[in-house]
């Protein structure tokens, strides 16, 4: 079961687990709701009769759109340009369609968007021309795709390089020991961008404050973290460097290398799946007024980590807040002073990479101490849960 709407830092691989630490009452306060998905499944659960969320961000608005009923015809493909144009005005786009549900960023990445594309016009609309285009005989179903994955993508990659790089090299050819060629290649390109900052008599810092990237043009020039500058960069650097080559000319065999690479992760659509007294706020935690008879539940910004793109999140804050609360107060973070926050419960989760690795986080929910022996229902046996995979 998937629990809320789509958001960056979703509660929703460990929201039933959130919900088992709650004692049942009236009112369930979700003040940093985001992708709603802790509320989602308390509401399944009837833990509570009223159900408020807030949030500063319109994140929760997708949710109670989706609770009724607006998505239950939503079939549109939303292109790069489309996510661009409607991010700010519709939550659905800005939220479903861009990558890791940050709302900044589109979904896919260049390479795979035609792909994506014609996987989501033979799901969503029956319809397999855009398979045909490729040279590609589907009837579109999962277990053809999936079937037949490692000779449709070789088709793919074929129609990609000849039709969109407009490249008349063997694609078959490039890619045998891919990682070796685009690391033979890296280490030419970085010759070249030295031996052009030799040639001027300049410097990595010189570059920098010509392009004033603070620190970034040592990438250019040294192994650790390589790149080459961007277009734009590269044809300001002609100028100042001994740059003679055009960008196409030098940088085009690259770009043709990392977007076969790039192409070598497509993987199947996933399909969005749709999502009673439901309070919506959008108001700072603080103003929320709290009701009698009620938890609250807290998943702030954590500390140390990704916090509130304006201004940061000032814990300091919070913590003289919670202390104050005369209802239960819940709060989902890694750490919080000892001294002022018991921790009821603990999960080890694992999150795994794009690369298949995984990096191991331990989520904790705590209780201000102030409020310990106040509810003998309060504090739940403490729960220590261990691999829990969060993908």
């Amino acid at each position: 079961m998937r629990w809320g709407a789509p958001y960056k830092g979703s509660k929703n691989q460990i929201a039933e687990w959130v919900c088992r630490q709650f004692p049942k009452r009236k009112n369930f306060y979700d003040l940093f709701a985001g992708g709603c998905a802790v509320t989602h499944c308390a509401a399944a659960w009837h833990k509570f009769d009223n159900f408020i969320i807030n949030d500063i961000s319109d994140a929760p608005s997708l949710f109670v759109d989706a609770v009724n009923g607006k998505f239950k015809d939503e079939k549109r493909w939303i292109s790069r340009e489309d996510f661009f144009a409607l991010k700010d005005q519709e939550p659905y786009v800005r939220y479903c369609w861009s990558f890791g549900n940050c709302g900044r960023e589109y979904l896919y990445a260049k390479e795979v968007t035609p792909w994506k594309k014609a996987l989501h016009w033979a799901y969503v609309y029956k319809d397999n021309s855009i398979f045909k285009s490729f040279g590609i005989n589907t009837d579109g179903t999962r277990a053809d795709i999936i079937k037949n994955e490692e000779a449709y993508k070789k088709k793919y990659n074929v129609w990609y390089c000849r039709e969109i790089l407009k490249s008349s090299l063997d694609v078959l050819e490039l890619e045998r020991d891919l990682t070796q060629r685009i690391e033979t290649n890296s280490e030419k390109l970085r010759a070249y961008l030295v031996e052009g900052l030799q040639k001027a008599g300049k410097r990595p810092c010189d570059v920098d404050r010509f392009l004033g990237t603070n620190g970034m043009a040592g990438h250019y020039f040294g192994r650790s973290q390589w790149e080459f500058p961007t277009r734009e960069n590269y044809i300001k650097l002609q100028d100042f460097l001994f740059l003679p080559l055009e960008y196409e000319k030098i940088y085009g065999l690259q770009e043709l290398l990392q977007s076969l690479q790039s192409l070598q992760s497509l993987q199947s659509l996933q399909s969005l799946q749709s999502l009673q007294r439901l309070q919506r706020l959008q108001s700072s935690y603080c103003d929320v007024k709290i009701e009698p008879d009620s938890v609250i539940y807290c998943d702030i910004p954590y500390k140390g980590t990704d916090e509130y793109d304006a201004g940061g999140f000032d814990h300091s804050a919070f913590y003289d807040w919670a202390e104050r609360q005369s209802e239960p107060c819940y709060i989902s973070e890694y750490w919080m002073p000892p001294e002022r926050f018991e921790c009821v419960a603990e999960i080890e989760k694992t999150v795994m990479l794009q690369s298949g690795a995984g990096n191991s986080a331990v989520e904790k929910i705590f209780v201000p101490k102030a409020q310990l022996g106040r509810w003998p229902d309060l504090i739940p046996k403490r729960e220590v849960q261990r691999n829990l995979f969060d993908f």
